[in-house]
């Protein structure tokens, strides 16, 4: 949702903007790319700025280790819990979530129904385009 918010402005900027000729259009969008890495350089430099005022280089080890012997209940209960969700969701105990599968229109093979019933004009489009 957040790429397409920003596509959305961008769009909205770059109609706002007399661009006049795409070179214009492209520097415009160029200057936009500086900014958003500034931006990220800036934001980079203000995380390690905030480690570093939470664990000074002096005591950083020692109070990564005290956080660690505090915290690793939650991190060994957080890691059990992923593995759990992950294996269920490898064995299929969160239902039968199977793809629905059909023989494929004008072809000799299985394809996800699904794909057909999204759009089935592309598909027979493409199907009379690959036949020589």
């Amino acid at each position: 949702m957040g790429a397409e918010r920003m596509m959305n402005y961008l769009m909205e900027k770059l109609k706002e903007r007399d661009t006049g000729s795409a070179e214009n259009m492209m520097n415009y969008v160029v200057e936009k790319l500086k900014e958003l890495l500034l931006m990220l350089e800036n934001f980079g430099a203000y995380v390690l700025d905030q480690v570093d005022a939470v664990f000074p280089p002096e005591t950083r080890e020692e109070k990564l280790r005290h956080w660690l012997e505090v915290n690793a209940p939650y991190l060994i209960a957080g890691v059990v819990l992923l593995m759990l969700f992950w294996c269920c969701g490898c064995c299929g105990c969160r239902g039968n979530r199977q793809v629905k599968m059909m023989t494929a229109p004008g072809r000799n093979f299985k394809m996800p129904r699904h794909a057909f019933e999204s759009n089935p004009r592309s598909y027979f489009r493409n199907l009379h385009a690959n036949k020589i």
